[in-house]
């Protein structure tokens, strides 16, 4: 009997190991498909892993990620909190934690884990584009041309092959990793990703609800509307086009996050347009939805991660910071725009951009700009004179941080 007892005993620790050490769990019923491509309960246990530098300020991890063509892989990883960074070792101390995913073919950024660090965060990133592992961590495109090709020709191999399904189970697994480090506060994790990587933050946050919180740079869903990737969408065959769509394309997966998201894009990025961006924040409720749609932003990592609202949104669940602004609803008045707002910070500046060009790409799109009247309880800006057809309200609060309302299209 007590040989029996003994036994039942281990076999629980054994199965449910995650959750009787604080771990939490994906709660799969929130997600309202039976036909997921992702095997979350695989996800979402601890990966092995071993450290390649478990002394330097920011560690070098390598962790088995998910099989390519049947054959195992392994993940180089980057991974620092703020007592690393400074001591070289943990100290006993507690912090919320990051997932950084980097889009393109780029390898781990041990400076964004830095930063974050710097910030007060426990960061891993991974290296999504397997520059560092080109012989076990899957295929390494070599140019553009191929990078597109992971990205959508490999579809034709089924949706397991396209480079998306690997990147959102790296990123799960990195966070599953994070999860398991005893620094990290289990119930204060986030996920941050730039260019494709904001797009796979898409994903990725609508599927693993253990993240309470996320931030969105440039990425969208609606890849069959993007004019850059469109080109070499639509020479797909349609079935695998469809396919693509229905099992890749984040608009399957974003409408299940229950966080709050912060969206970030430039009016004129060349990689993913506006009005696809518009579609896509509108996947999540409002209540969760901040945006700031910032004039001129450039495409690269570095201006990806340089926006100080990301830090600030963060902090606002997990460190009592101040709760950005945001731009409530807009009223279509006869001859103004009329914003309802919040902030807790007093707002400084408002201007409203606008476009009337419908000829040239999203990228060469001509804006322009007037100011705005902020009043204690509400925005306004006259419309302009040549009428509008995208706009939006840009507001900067005493701390220099900035918020946008959403795309308005007439």
């Amino acid at each position: 009997m007590v040989r029996i007892t003994i036994f039942l005993l281990l076999l629980v620790q054994t199965s449910f190991g995650q959750e009787l050490s604080g771990i939490p769990r994906i709660n799969q019923s929130l997600i309202k498909t039976n036909e997921l491509i992702w095997d979350l309960d695989e996800l979402q246990k601890t990966p092995e892993f071993t450290y390649l530098d478990s002394t330097s300020s920011v560690r070098q991890i390598l962790f088995k990620g998910v099989d390519y063509k049947g054959e195992e892989t392994k993940v180089f990883t980057y991974y620092s909190n703020p007592d690393i960074l400074k001591t070289g070792k943990n100290l006993g101390n507690k912090y919320p934690g990051v997932v950084l995913i980097s889009g393109g073919a780029q390898p781990a950024l041990k400076e964004w884990v830095e930063l974050w660090a710097k910030e007060g965060y426990a960061a891993i990133t991974c290296d999504y584009g397997n520059t560092r592992l080109s012989e076990n961590g899957g295929a390494t495109p070599k140019n553009l041309e191929e990078q597109l090709g992971a990205m959508y020709d490999s579809i034709k191999h089924g949706p397991e092959a396209v480079r998306a399904y690997r990147t959102t189970s790296t990123a799960i697994l990195a966070h599953s990793l994070l999860l398991s480090f005893p620094e990290v506060a289990k119930n204060k994790t986030a996920v941050t990703g730039i260019s494709w990587g904001g797009f796979q933050t898409c994903i990725v946050s609508g599927i693993d609800n253990r993240f309470k919180i996320a931030a969105s740079v440039y990425g969208t869903a609606f890849h069959d509307e993007i004019e850059l990737d469109k080109k070499h969408f639509d020479k797909l065959p349609i079935k695998e086009r469809e396919l693509w769509m229905d099992k890749i394309d984040p608009k399957n997966y974003l409408i299940y996050s229950k966080c709050p998201t912060l969206f970030i894009t430039g009016n004129t990025d060349g990689c993913f347009d506006i009005e696809p961006f518009d579609k896509t924040i509108k996947l999540i409720p409002e209540k969760n939805r901040y945006i700031k749609i910032t004039p001129g932003m450039g495409h690269s990592h570095p201006e990806g991660w340089k926006p100080k609202e990301i830090a600030a949104f963060f902090n606002a669940s997990f460190k009592e910071g101040p709760p950005l602004a945001k731009i409530i609803s807009v009223e279509r008045k006869k001859t103004k725009l009329v914003y309802e707002y919040t902030s807790a910070i007093e707002l400084t500046e408002a201007n409203f951009y606008y476009s009337v060009d419908t000829l040239n790409s999203n990228e060469k799109r001509i804006w322009k700009s007037i100011p705005a009247n902020i009043f204690k309880d509400r925005i306004e800006n006259r419309y302009p004179k040549e009428g509008v057809v995208y706009g939006f309200l840009f507001i900067k609060d005493k701390n220099n941080l900035s918020v946008s309302s959403e795309l308005i299209v007439n």
